[in-house]
């Protein structure tokens, strides 16, 4: 007698799994390969996918209380998205243009500090409304699980704000919160930078009520290794796990201070030595990468009076066949990478780094729900992990990175529910 389940989706051109082909993140060897299923099936029973197949096999097999007949349309995992910068105010889209035009902008850097004194000037509501309407874009998109930081603040009742108001969100999409207090120095103690890494360390204790990863910059912008080792100390010794933004303007070694520690994730890798590169290929680490960051910031376009672009294909093709695990995400903030879509982030990976279809997917499903931590509970459609899953307007897998630009989500799904219909939120779902 068929099995009772909640809900069955089937009739699919493609039911793209992204189930790898051994435990853990998906690696060079097998990035250019991805489980697809023509005319696949899931079945779906408290959320959970309970099995996996093709149409013909589960509707046979089980007898469901809803059906989603997919109309021979593509259906695969929801997007994770393991590195973004949520709550803040204002917006740097003057800066860019100066960028653009090739006149004075004030770098990474100085611009982080106007977001600084735009946050501090944003009410909570008009935080929290903004944030909702960021987090409306990337449920619409795809996405269903974020990482977000502070790191707006740079003292503690403001960096501690950031972290409580990220508490009191309530939204679809599953948020996981980070404390980056140590983003960059702040501007009152450009000449006393270890007063300002004691008073991090100070903050540790209340945001380790408020997040479970602690964020530490280790760049020239940034925190030197020597001041970053003083923070992991700290850092762990209050519970926290890891994360680190590294080597992202020039190579200080911050990737290997990243491995040593047992990092999560390390993320930029803009300038990554080779002996950083190996520690890391060796590690379970995974390093975090934005080609959405790498177009914004004009990477890719030769200034008038500037040098040639950074080679992205050969930087790309040295990160994968290094073997390290990899994960693609936006890096939404408001200066170097205001992107919401990872539909995009596949889009433009594919193109700036010259990966395959296969690999955009496997590197924003799986590899960055292992990203966020989450990488046994989400990333593929597979037995019980959690049924977050996209029915897209597209038949192929390859059509949605091949299109440049528009959302081809037509539901998203979490749970089995649908939270998202034809770019944009249903509202109720929290």
């Amino acid at each position: 007698m068929p099995e009772s389940i909640d809900l069955l989706v089937h009739n699919t051109s493609e039911l793209m799994t992204a189930r790898p082909p051994r435990p853990g993140p998906v690696r060079r060897h097998d990035l250019d390969s991805i489980e697809i299923i023509p005319d696949g099936a899931a079945a779906i029973r408290d959320g959970k996918f309970v099995a996996v197949g093709t149409s013909a096999e589960l509707r046979a097999r089980y007898r469901p209380a809803r059906e989603l007949d997919a109309g021979g349309h593509l259906v695969t995992p929801a997007f994770s998205d393991p590195h973004t910068h949520l709550i803040h105010g204002g917006s740097r889209h003057a800066e860019w243009e100066s960028k653009v035009l090739e006149q004075p902008s004030p770098g990474i850097d100085g611009g982080i500090r106007s977001t600084i004194t735009a946050t501090a000037d944003a009410s909570d509501d008009d935080l929290l409304e903004h944030a909702a309407g960021i987090l409306d874009d990337m449920l619409a998109s795809g996405t269903t699980a974020i990482e977000t930081k502070s790191g707006y603040g740079l003292n503690r009742d403001a960096e501690l704000r950031l972290l409580s108001l990220a508490a009191d969100i309530r939204h679809p999409i599953t948020i996981s919160s980070t404390f980056l207090g140590a983003h960059t120095v702040p501007e009152r103690l450009r000449d006393d930078r270890g007063a300002y890494i004691s008073e991090i360390i100070e903050m540790l204790p209340a945001a380790r009520r408020l997040a479970d990863t602690c964020d530490i910059a280790i760049d020239p912008v940034s925190f030197t290794p020597e001041e970053g080792r003083r923070l992991i100390a700290a850092a762990v010794e209050h519970g926290f796990r890891l994360r680190f933004h590294a080597d992202q303007t020039a190579d200080i070694g911050g990737t290997g201070v990243a491995v040593e520690a047992g990092a999560l994730t390390v993320d930029h890798l803009d300038f990554v030595s080779d002996a950083g590169l190996r520690s890391l290929a060796d590690s379970p680490t995974l390093g975090v990468i934005f080609p959405a960051a790498n177009m914004h910031l004009l990477d890719v376009t030769p200034g008038r009076d500037s040098h040639p672009p950074r080679n992205l294909v050969a930087w790309a093709d040295r990160l994968i066949d290094s073997g390290a695990a990899l994960a693609l995400s936006t890096d939404y903030n408001p200066g170097t990478a205001p992107c919401t879509s990872m539909q995009l982030v596949m889009q433009l990976a594919a193109r700036l780094y010259r990966i395959s279809f296969a690999a955009a997917w496997n590197l924003s499903t799986l590899n960055a729900a292992h990203a966020i931590g989450a990488g046994d509970s989400r990333g593929s459609i597979e037995v019980g992990k959690d049924a977050d899953f996209v029915l897209w307007r597209a038949e192929a897998h390859g059509q949605v990175v091949h299109r440049l630009g528009s959302n081809l989500a037509s539901g998203v799904y979490i749970r089995g529910a649908l939270v998202a219909s034809d770019g944009r939120r249903i509202e109720g779902n929290e």
